[in-house]
């Protein structure tokens, strides 16, 4: 194959810069791959054809039977990777198109560059047809950061008149580390881009086109060519470390489970976490449903992990599609979403929810499953009970991002330790814009919001205009689900309040905002229990709040009952990802002091009693506030702790006193019980 070495151009890409456009670092590099490989697949599949096959696994290779086909770098190779066989990974798909378009971009007309142009030569070209999956064209630099940079693409595609198969193979490295592979060819700066194709006599290359030459590369790696009728495309991707990439898929201080020890099995599961909705799913109702397969086994739905068929059943029901028989099904609920004033109607979609316990999640013998947190890859545990669990997708059917907190849950309580809380939120991607705009409906609205990466919605601005669509969707399936699964008689006491939205920036005026003001308010999941019932454990802040130039005193009312011992209340910032505590602000995320701090706890009643004023050091032992929490960097006060006591019951009141340290930051407030 013939090198072509991209050259350095004013205003290019370099290998390095490529390398960072989608640096996901939460998570790991294996989902990143079945997310893009799977999606371009699915948006590639034929109208008519049923379902898309996608097969992913790992395969062998001999390196000196690959050099020898590489020009320019086959002394390279051999001499770096001294062993004689190493592993690839390898995406096919069938029942799929192909990469079709122009062989090459001298042949490019109307800017279309067609989708093999735009995957092996060009970079930030997004997919065109609606109803994509892929819309900023970047995604596919995962496929450079699965190996050493080096990746093959073959596709077989039909033409006026007959097949066309086509092979070629790009390379993106760090041009600037001591260790890069690919030559330079000038006294120019290096870009860290190759390619390897067939010659096209002006020192560039373009694919392959002969059968034979193909044939001889893809044997290397045991790949077979297509034939006959079928079209599709393989891509392969070799020197992959199994190892490290499996490595990157345990959490430190986290187990390891089944599916860490082999990529077979973690690609396995990874299939289901992000396109459970559309595998094996004859119930899809947006074209083609996915036949997922690891290493030439198929995916079916029995063999699918208890947690994904409970979230597929309730993809259908959200869906508005019939389930298929379970314990679960009477209980499943769903709800509509309406929003106003945008669409030519108010029907945004549904979400469906249940509450599954272990052994309907087949977490109790003789299965013994991980809890779903487990296989969805969410690692923030709730201090008491389980947090609830909503994802949600539009038409490609990829999850974009599961939430635990935030406002896709604000009020949704958290479920007993023997009982999960699982919700999906599906929009109605038809639903039509009013007015005319770069956007035809919700569908488009929500596509052209995700970011590069895919893992959440953003609203957008309109005409130049901002709006709040995805926020008022939000909004809306946390009410549904809160409505639906709170339990005005449920036992547990495990609660989180979640007062992104209903605190926000009420909390936090424009400078010289007047001396009080009266906001929403909102509760903590508790307060007294309807039909006049016995209280229940609870915290609740009131709705009057007074501003003080840059503080903020909020009352508070608390109340604990046993088997409960005590409560830490604690501030958090709001944002799109959820909820930030100090501790991750610090030290993590934004590694500067928490924008936050608590001054005082003062005014405090027990039982109506008056308890003693506490300032920034916390009351003591004497004291009902045992401790004030402080972040472990800037020793920044977040927090307080009440202690219950001897008592069977205790109720508290107080005031608690805020200072701001930096604007335009949504506050909220959360309790975490613990029990004895």
């Amino acid at each position: 194959m013939k090198i072509e070495i991209a050259k350095h151009e004013r205003m290019s890409e370099s290998g390095s810069s490529l390398l960072r456009l989608i640096q996901n670092e939460d998570m790991p590099l294996l989902d990143l791959l079945i997310r893009e490989a799977v999606q371009n697949s699915l948006d590639a599949g034929k109208a008519d054809a049923g379902h898309v096959n996608v097969d992913i696994g790992v395969k062998e290779f001999n390196v000196r039977d690959l050099a020898v086909e590489m020009e320019g770098v086959k002394e390279t190779l051999t001499r770096r990777y001294t062993e004689e066989i190493y592993s690839c990974l390898y995406v096919e798909d069938s029942n799929t198109s192909g990469l079709t378009g122009p062989l090459s971009v001298k042949d490019v007309r109307d800017n279309d560059f067609g989708n093999f142009q735009k995957l092996v030569y060009e970079i930030s070209k997004p997919q065109r047809q609606e109803g994509a999956g892929g819309s900023w064209g970047l995604g596919k630099t995962i496929y450079f950061r699965l190996g050493i940079g080096l990746v093959f693409y073959y596709t077989r595609i039909r033409k006026d008149d007959g097949y066309e198969d086509r092979l070629a193979a790009t390379m993106v490295e760090n041009e600037e580390a001591a260790d890069s592979i690919i030559p330079s060819d000038s006294d120019l700066p290096k870009r860290g881009i190759a390619w390897w194709g067939a010659d096209a006599g002006d020192g560039t290359t373009i694919p392959i086109t002969d059968r034979d030459e193909i044939n001889k590369v893809l044997s290397i790696f045991n790949i077979d060519m297509f034939s006959g009728d079928q079209t599709g495309t393989k891509i392969i991707i070799p020197f992959i470390d199994e190892k490290q990439l499996l490595e990157k898929t345990v959490v430190e201080g986290e187990p390891s489970y089944w599916w860490n020890g082999s990529a077979e099995d973690y690609l396995n599961i990874a299939f289901q976490r992000w396109y459970f909705p559309r595998m094996d799913n004859g119930q899809y109702k947006y074209g083609n449903y996915l036949k997922a397969s690891v290493n030439g086994r198929e995916i079916s739905r029995d063999r699918m992990a208890f947690v994904f068929r409970a979230l597929q059943d309730l993809y259908n029901t959200a869906a508005g599609k019939e389930t298929q028989n379970s314990s679960y099904r009477e209980k499943i609920k769903v709800e509509r979403i309406q929003i106003r004033k945008d669409f030519v109607d108010t029907d945004a979609g549904s979400v469906a929810f249940v509450k599954l316990t272990n052994d309907e999640l087949g977490m109790l013998p003789p299965n013994n499953n991980p809890s779903p947190y487990a296989f969805l890859n969410i690692h923030d545990k709730a201090e008491a009970g389980n947090y609830p669990v909503v994802c949600y997708t539009r038409k490609p059917g990829m999850i974009v991002n599961y939430e635990t907190s935030g406002q896709w849950l604000i009020n949704v309580e958290n479920t007993g330790g023997n009982e999960y809380l699982l919700a999906i939120y599906v929009p109605n991607s038809e639903l039509k814009m009013k007015n005319d705009s770069e956007v035809q409906d919700l569908e488009a609205y929500l596509r052209k919001g995700e970011k590069a990466d895919h893992t959440a919605w953003f609203d957008i601005q309109l005409s130049g205009q901002r709006t709040n669509i995805v926020d008022r969707i939000r909004k809306g399936v946390s009410k549904r689900i809160a409505e639906g699964s709170n339990e005005a008689d449920k036992k547990t006491v495990s609660k989180k309040s979640r007062l992104g939205s209903i605190l926000g920036r009420q909390l936090m005026p424009p400078a010289n905002f007047g001396k009080k003001a009266s906001g929403k308010g909102g509760t903590g999941g508790g307060g007294t229990g309807g039909g006049g019932g016995r209280r229940k454990t609870g915290f609740s802040l009131s709705p009057d709040v007074v501003y003080e130039n840059d503080q903020v005193i909020l009352s508070f009312e608390l109340f604990m009952r046993n088997p409960v011992k005590e409560c830490a209340v604690e501030l958090n910032v709001s944002s799109e990802t959820g909820l930030i505590k100090g501790k991750a602000w610090e030290q993590e995320v934004i590694q500067k002091k928490f924008p936050f701090e608590i001054l005082q706890v003062s005014e405090v009643t027990v039982d109506k009693e008056k308890e003693m004023v506490i300032g920034g050091k916390g009351g003591g032992e004497e004291s009902v506030i045992s401790s004030i929490i402080r972040t472990p960097g800037y020793n920044t006060p977040v927090g307080f702790t009440v202690s219950k006591g001897e008592k069977e019951a205790i109720s508290i009141s107080g005031e608690i006193r805020i200072r701001k340290q930096e604007e335009g930051l949504e506050l909220a407030i959360t309790p975490h019980f613990t029990e004895a």
